[in-house]
């Protein structure tokens, strides 16, 4: 009868360390599964800006580019304006003779 007692406590016992393991897997599987789509969405956003990188840089470039034109421009345009205006001054002082 103690005999009897002891098996089934025992029985229980491994019935409950069973549960507790398929439990336990149950879980661990959810969180693998969470954990793969996390670094799943982690790769998109790394690609991402990654791409924004890509992005940003060429613009930083062509920004970069346009400002070197534009002041070549810009100092062509001003040495024009002395020119112009050293031509009026001796114009000006010539009507002023």
């Amino acid at each position: 009868m103690a005999t009897d007692l002891t098996t089934e406590i025992l029985k229980q016992i491994r019935d409950g360390i069973e549960e507790l393991r398929q439990d336990f897997n149950r879980r661990l599987d959810q969180t693998n599964e969470r954990l793969d789509q996390t670094n799943s969405r982690l790769g998109r956003v790394e690609q991402g800006l990654n791409d924004l990188g890509k992005f940003m840089r060429q613009i930083a470039l062509d920004q970069a580019k346009h400002e070197r034109f534009h002041t070549h421009h810009v100092d062509r345009l001003e040495e024009d304006v002395t020119d112009l205006k050293g031509r009026v001054q001796r114009l000006e002082q010539r009507t002023a003779v």
